[in-house]
């Protein structure tokens, strides 16, 4: 089963943004500039990458797809790297943008992330403005595979994330 965006999805803006990092004081930031970039979309943490996986079984069973997942990359319990091969694997859930979130920018990781499927990495914390692209490019791939699911790769967010990986 391959979940398909399509004339009667919601809308991006109204799509929500999940988000996991084991840490309450991160999720709280980022829910925070989320607000700040102008988001309208509900934003959906979660403290456990087992737990980001659990509402994407949810999404494999007909709830609505994420507009994207942002993964911390260090978490206790599932690493994002795990999660994100998990993802990776659920040919239901390629069509979800994933970015990667770490306080590491180490090469290493940005290969792996970028190897393993993710179509960003982002140091932490994002400035207001780079979060907006990120989304703004986000609902823009989510309305193209709306009219078209076959059209588009997911993998259109490389180029943001090969301008934010010079930025930040």
């Amino acid at each position: 089963m391959q979940v398909h965006l399509s004339s009667d999805s919601p809308p991006p803006a109204s799509r929500p943004v999940f988000m996991v990092d084991d840490q309450e004081f991160d999720r709280m930031r980022f829910t925070r500039l989320l607000c700040d970039a102008g988001a309208s979309n509900p934003c959906h943490t979660f403290s456990r990458g087992e737990d980001l996986i659990d509402a994407l079984i949810g999404v494999l069973r007909g709830a609505p797809a994420p507009l994207l997942c942002f993964i911390d990359v260090k978490m206790a319990g599932m690493n994002g790297f795990d999660v994100l091969r998990w993802i990776r694997c659920q040919h239901a859930c390629n069509e979800i943008p994933v970015v990667m979130l770490s306080s590491s920018d180490e090469p290493r990781d940005v290969g792996e992330a970028l190897h393993c499927g993710a179509q960003c990495y982002v140091a932490k914390f994002p400035r207001v403005d780079q979060l907006s692209m990120i989304l703004q490019e986000a609902e823009r791939v989510a309305v193209c595979l709306a009219a078209d699911p076959f059209r588009l790769p997911c993998n259109l967010l490389l180029p943001v994330a090969q301008a934010l990986c010079r930025t930040t």
